[in-house]
């Protein structure tokens, strides 16, 4: 009798199996996919060391880092004479004040050509960065296209134990950010 039972089951499991395919739903009520996903993978990094593009831009911001440094350590220099100046004067008298107002004003002009350079490097980065980004991007979308990949994703960062993968691009389709978006709001309207 037991051996008519376990069949019994076997047979009703895997009905209920054929039945959830043939609806294209699984047992737990998610969509059923019968289609495969291509799957490409870019190394972004590598790209943009590699294009032109990427090398110019990174030649003009070591230049611009050369010359920025280049300021700095001469005005830190000439900053060194004036303090060394300073010792020598005799303490108290008026040549040494005026010296140490030299000193005090040339610190403070070195601070602020330092955050001028660091702005300057950080916005014509940015500039630049975005413009190639955007280009490497629709390259990525142009060959994911032609070789009719769903997704692609970026080796972001790289051990010799691991790799983490983040999209790079993917089928307009495979986006579920809406569906979290509206999951997410919902479950925190039942709190």
């Amino acid at each position: 009798m037991a051996s008519k039972f376990n069949l019994k089951v076997a047979g009703l499991i895997l009905f209920s199996v054929v039945a959830a395919v043939s609806i294209q739903r699984s047992v737990s009520g998610i969509p059923f996919q019968l289609e495969s996903h291509r799957l490409g993978v870019c190394d972004v990094q590598v790209v943009l060391d590699q294009i032109p593009q990427g090398k110019l831009i990174t030649a003009e911001f070591n230049a611009l880092k050369t010359r920025m440094e280049t300021d700095l350590i001469d005005r830190e220099k000439a900053i060194r004479r004036l303090e060394q100046e300073a010792q020598q004067l005799k303490p108290g008298s008026q040549g040494r004040r005026e010296v140490e107002k030299q000193i005090a004003l040339s610190n403070a002009e070195a601070m602020w050509l330092r955050e001028d350079f660091e702005k300057e490097f950080a916005a014509s980065f940015r500039i630049q960065r975005d413009e190639l980004v955007k280009l490497v991007r629709n390259s990525i979308q142009e060959v994911a296209t032609e070789r009719e990949l769903h997704l692609v994703v970026n080796n972001v960062a790289r051990s010799a134990d691991f790799k983490v993968y983040v999209s790079v691009w993917a089928k307009p389709e495979l986006d579920i950010t809406l569906d979290v978006i509206s999951r997410v709001t919902a479950k925190a309207g039942d709190r």
